[in-house]
This record gives C-alpha cells, sequence and structure tokens, in this order.
C-alpha cells in the first residue's frame, strides 16, 4: 500500500527542509500502517449511488519524486520536478498543478461523490469541517496552513486514493461536515491546499 509511502514516510532534512531549515526533531511523521485505508477498500460500495465528482490533479516528475520519495511514490508521467514542487510551494504557498477540480460542487444531502485521481501521486478527499493543515508538517508550513484540521490526524478514517484510481467520498462524511448553509469541505490531507467546496441540497 502506497499510503505510508508518500512524504510522510520522510526524515527531518529532506530537500524542502533547505528552504525552511532543519531542526533536531524529526516533523514528518507516518501514520500508523494499521490505520490507513486503501483505494480498494473504499470502492466497496461504490456503485450507481453517486452524485457528481471531485478530480484530483498533480503533474509530479516520476524521476525526482521517485527519487527523494522512493519507488512508485509518482506512477503518472508529470513535469513538474520535486525541486520545482518544492520551490513553487515555498514561494506561493500553492502547487498550481496540485489541484481539486471543480473547487465548488453539488451534491445531494446522504448521497456518496465519486473521487478520481487523475494523478501520479495518492491523494485524500477528506471532509473536513474547516479547512486547515493536513498530516505532513513541513508543507503545512509550507502552505500557510501550520494548524491540521482535526480530520487529517484521523488516520483511522483517511482513504488514500492512488494516482488513477477511484474511491467515493462518504455522503454520510460530507453531510457530518456541513455548515449551517449546507457547505461541506473536502481537502487532500497529504496536500492540503487542495481543496473544495461541496454545496449540500
Amino acid at each position: 500500500m502506497r499510503g505510508t509511502r508518500t512524504l510522510a514516510r520522510l526524515g527531518v532534512c529532506i530537500p524542502m527542509a533547505a528552504l525552511i531549515g532543519c531542526s533536531d526533531q524529526a516533523t514528518l511523521t507516518e501514520p500508523p500502517a494499521v490505520a490507513v485505508h486503501s483505494a480498494a477498500f473504499a470502492k466497496q460500495g461504490s456503485g450507481p449511488h453517486h452524485a457528481g465528482a471531485i478530480v484530483a490533479h498533480d503533474s509530479c516528475d516520476p524521476a525526482s519524486f521517485n527519487a527523494v520519495l522512493g519507488p512508485d511514490t509518482c506512477v503518472k508521467a508529470g513535469r513538474t520536478t520535486f525541486d520545482e514542487f518544492i520551490g513553487e510551494l515555498a514561494a506561493t504557498q500553492t502547487v498550481r498543478s496540485w489541484r481539486f477540480n471543480p473547487l465548488d460542487a453539488t451534491a445531494h444531502r446522504g448521497v456518496d461523490m465519486l473521487a478520481v485521481n487523475v494523478g501520479g501521486e495518492e491523494h485524500t478527499f477528506t471532509p473536513v469541517q474547516q479547512f486547515g493543515g493536513g498530516f505532513i508538517p513541513d508543507l503545512n508550513v509550507l502552505s500557510g496552513n501550520p494548524v491540521p484540521a482535526p480530520e487529517c490526524l484521523d488516520f483511522a478514517t483517511i482513504v488514500f486514493v492512488e494516482g488513477g484510481e477511484k474511491s467515493v467520498i462518504s455522503g454520510a462524511n460530507l453531510a457530518a461536515v456541513a455548515d449551517a448553509s449546507g457547505i461541506a469541505r473536502v481537502e487532500c490531507c497529504i496536500h492540503p491546499w487542495m481543496r473544495a467546496e461541496v454545496r449540500l441540497k
């Protein structure tokens, strides 16, 4: 399972650390392997009972990402090298090619949505009450999201969707995080600037 072979498994002084400084403490930690659900688990029950979709995009260059993060971290040919990814994130707090589409969606309350990963890296499509950081502290700092969304620290419920795979976003989970106006928020807990809002009808 590649869910634990993302940036989360790295140590302290990786290339991005040169941009924000190294510390004596490991800031990147791996979520417990037993608590991570794969896309295959998430696909159970995915059938015609979903409305709309959120699509994750990225443009990871396999050679550079896999050299830094390990084999099969990036499984699709993209154009952004790892150094370019970190450089853009440090400069702008986002990486344009790492995004959800659409940014605003509509769904029926209680109905699952489709989650589609057309990128090369793993992503999560995690319903959150408020947008925040993910579970990788260095990416949180670089993206200006120092406080993780609580849902991104609940490893028992996070679903990792591998590049080229599909999953579902639970309609019940969307309803549980919706605000008074019926807006539910979805973010990637690895790359927390990847976000979408879903209006529930």
